[in-house]
This record gives C-alpha cells, structure tokens and sequence, in this order.
C-alpha cells in the first residue's frame, strides 16, 4: 500500500494529478500503461493492473481466459496466457482495430468478447 501510495504521489507531481495523467494515457496504448503500472507499481502487473484500470473508470481490455479465448478464436496468433510483448503488441492492435470499426470503448469490446465464448448462460423460460 506504501509504495502503490508513493507511486500515486509521484506520478500526481509529475503530471498534474493521478487522474489527469490517467485520463490522458491513450487506450491505443493500453499495454503500454499496465507495462508502467507493473514497473513503477507495487503489484500491479498482469491482471491486478488490468482490473484496477477497470475498477477505477478507465477504458481499457482485461485479458482473462475468456477474452483470451475469443481473441483466438477470431485468428489472433497468440499464446493461451498472451504475456510476451509481442502477444500484447497483437492484441493491443486487435483491440485498436474492433475500436476503430465499431466506435465502442474498449471496456465494451473486451466485456463483448468475454460474453462471447466459454461458459456462457442461457436464459430459458424457467428462468424468466
């Protein structure tokens, strides 16, 4: 908590606000961003980056087996736990390009892609 707290001081210093630097970081570079979370961060590399960029606002992709799962699926030449930087360049253009075609955020796009494969649901009458 102490250095995740002196991080956040830091980076506020150096930019204006923790928040300001956060809202300007493009979601073109996401990987980029959760690469300096894990750098300059006290454990907050990999998923516990990519979900407190969730859980704080900022539009962004979490790369969980589910969306793992659909990014191969749609043709993704990428390892099934996608963490060398040239798995994450490729996914970061995936994400960059459904962006672009679609005008949706990222966190939409990701949540899309996790709803669309693995364990899913159906509602049936019984439910209703």
């Amino acid at each position: 908590v102490r250095a995740n707290a002196r991080f956040v001081r830091d980076v506020s210093v150096e930019h204006g606000g923790f928040g300001t630097f956060l809202a300007a970081w493009p979601a073109t570079d996401l990987i980029g961003l959760i690469d300096l979370l894990a750098k300059r961060g006290a454990r907050l590399g990999g998923a516990t980056g990519q979900y407190f960029l969730r859980f704080i606002g900022k539009d962004c992709f979490i790369l969980n087996p589910d969306v793992v799962a659909c990014l191969r699926d749609s043709g993704l030449d990428i390892a099934a736990a996608p963490t060398s930087k040239r798995d994450l360049r490729l996914v970061q253009r995936q994400f960059n390009d459904w962006a672009a075609e679609t005008g949706l955020p990222y966190t939409h796009l990701s949540r899309i892609c996790a709803m669309s494969v693995g364990e899913n649901r159906t509602v049936t009458d019984d439910d209703a």
